[in-house]
């Protein structure tokens, strides 16, 4: 990203504040060698202020200069950067990024953004806009290309790669200091970035909005809440929350630490179930919006509430410890409380955002309603995974054979043996979700973003195939059965996701190649192996589920798939010999 303008000559990087405070925006906290220098300072002479002449509350946050500035741009920059679409596909581009991206991730301002985009229309002098905040319209053109009915699947992502573009040389030209416009930026960068290949930059991106915002001391509790203006702490909320998501979201997704600690998730409250329509009317949340129709904003709440689940199943099924080395009776207290918080998260929900009562008519709302309860059921596939390979571990011809609970009864091994059976469960239900609500043609409908819907499904599908490979094992296998309906339904979704997507048909190809290395062509022939012929199939399907058990190998268990291409498992198993 662009250089920030210059800090005050008052901090170093050492020390943080050595003068004056009022010169610097930011904030230090009490172990900086400047803040304990003012404190012996104020204790040898008390009468000495060292605090700001206009002293601001405790994480107070900037929102940003102006956006009425004189950048100097040159000749060629503003047939470039300032050259806008027409109007109205820019109207259909924004119109669906508010409808479909910000609904989810309401991370900008979007009254500022809104007044800033019809002022380009009504002044017609782009050159008076920040960049910074041209930057944002055009990243948010960017996103809504992945929506847009208008742009055909196959030309999405060439044309929000455009837009992107000009929104990066934007966001470097913009020479302002750190404020919460720059995090609001930074963050909607990342969102795009895990549309594309850009792995690093999307990791450093994240960073460095994260950087900016504790420098800003949006991660500290909130102080004189009431001379703030209800739309000035939410959105600061909304915003340092979009932080914790994407922090999160980003290290589950490549194995790595977060750099927000866990005591950091509930410094802020979450943010209110107050939409931006009634900042003036709301200053406590509700379900329900004073004019009677579902809060949007409840959705953001709930979904962070989620991910902070996720957060902890990651940290003690998966990043802690070995399955090939510690046994699974010891994480089987784990699973059960982190099921039973799922559960009563699941209670919570508004009945707006409960998919069995949503109201279909509502699309923003059903859309809401059915990303979470896939988020939840991806979850809770996780959750139950690691049960798997202790399953796949028994050996023929004991995968289906019942727990021996007439000689020496376990309550520990009746449990385990259901694991895998809710695992089954929650992959059928996800793929379902999937194959009834995506359209084929336009690849929108009531789901989430295609990254993270490839990734969920490619998810559950390798679960179903290891739930076809125990019926082969029984010979119970057929094209009628549950498992190969579900099987044939991933196929079919992710074959139309790759319109969008090549990371989608990698993953049909590392899905068809592993159904072919486990042998389940010829069982679905008849020529059912017996139990001598056992130990390969099985060493190949522990072998899978070893590798999807590695944080640092799978690109996952996250939220999301960044890129395919670093899955060193996936591109040994597409280039090995049939």
């Amino acid at each position: 990203m662009g250089d920030l303008a210059s800090e005050a000559h008052t901090a170093d990087s050492m020390n943080g504040i050595t003068g004056d405070p009022k010169y610097s925006h930011e904030i230090f906290g009490s172990s900086s060698a400047g803040s304990f220098m003012r404190q012996i300072q104020t204790a040898i002479n008390p009468r000495v202020d060292t605090s700001p002449s206009h002293p601001r509350g405790k994480g107070t946050v900037t929102r940003g200069d102006s956006p009425r500035v004189q950048p100097a741009y040159s000749g060629y920059e503003k047939s470039t950067l300032l050259l806008l679409p027409p109007k109205a596909v820019a109207d259909s581009l924004m119109q669906v990024y508010w409808d479909y991206d910000w609904t989810l991730y309401p991370i900008i301002d979007r009254g500022q953004v809104e007044e800033t985009y019809e002022s380009l229309w009504t002044s017609g002098d782009a050159m008076n806009i920040s960049p910074l905040r041209m930057s944002i319209i055009n990243v948010c053109f960017a996103l809504g290309c992945h929506y847009a009915p208008s742009i055909l699947p196959k030309e999405r992502r060439d044309t929000g790669d455009c837009f992107f573009s000009r929104a990066e040389c934007l966001y470097n030209k913009a020479k302002d200091g750190p404020s919460c416009e720059r995090v609001q930026c930074l963050l909607l960068f990342g969102v795009y970035l895990q549309s594309t290949k850009n792995v690093f930059q999307c990791w450093m991106t994240v960073g460095e909005a994260i950087r900016i915002a504790q420098s800003l001391g949006m991660h500290l509790p909130e102080a004189e809440v009431s001379s703030q203006p209800v739309s000035h702490r939410e959105y600061r909320r909304r915003t340092w929350h979009g932080c914790v998501w994407l922090d999160r979201v980003l290290s589950a997704t490549f194995g790595r630490p977060g750099m927000i600690p866990n005591w950091l998730f509930s410094s802020v409250p979450l943010p209110s179930m107050i939409d931006d329509e009634f900042f003036q009317d709301q200053i406590e949340g509700s379900e329900r919006r004073p004019d009677g129709q579902p809060c949007i904003m409840a959705f953001m709440g709930k979904a962070i509430e989620l991910y902070r689940i996720l957060d902890d199943v990651l940290v003690q099924l998966y990043l802690t410890c070995n399955p090939r080395e510690e046994e699974m009776e010891s994480k089987l207290p784990h699973i059960l409380e982190l099921d039973s918080r799922i559960q009563s998260w699941v209670k919570s929900l508004p009945s707006h955002l409960q998919i069995q009562t949503a109201a279909t008519q509502n699309t923003i709302v059903y859309r809401q309603a059915t990303v979470l309860r896939i988020h939840s059921l991806h979850v809770r596939i996780l959750l139950f995974r690691p049960t798997l390979v202790r399953y796949c571990r028994r050996g023929a011809p004991l995968y289906t054979e019942k727990p021996d609970v007439s000689t020496d009864p376990s309550l520990s091994e009746v449990m385990l043996f259901q694991c895998p059976r809710m695992c089954f469960r929650f992959a059928h239900e996800l793929i379902e979700i999937f194959n009834l609500n995506l359209d084929p043609k336009t690849l929108g409908g009531p789901l989430p973003v295609w990254w993270y819907s490839v990734f969920y499904v490619y998810t559950a599908a390798t679960t179903i195939l290891v739930e076809r490979f125990l019926e082969a094992r029984e010979s119970a296998a057929n094209s009628e059965s549950a498992a190969s309906q579900a099987w044939n339904a991933a196929i079919h979704v992710l074959r139309s996701y790759g319109a969008l997507s090549d990371c989608a048909q990698r993953c049909v190809a590392a899905l068809e190649a592993l159904y072919d290395n486990l042998s389940l062509n010829n069982r679905k022939k008849g020529n059912i192996s017996d139990t001598r012929d056992a130990a390969p199939d099985r060493d190949s399907l522990l072998g899978l589920y070893n590798h999807l058990n590695e944080p640092e190998e799978m690109n996952g268990p996250g939220l999301l798939p960044l890129t395919f291409d670093d899955l060193v498992w996936l591109d040994s198993i597409l280039e090995s010999p049939p």
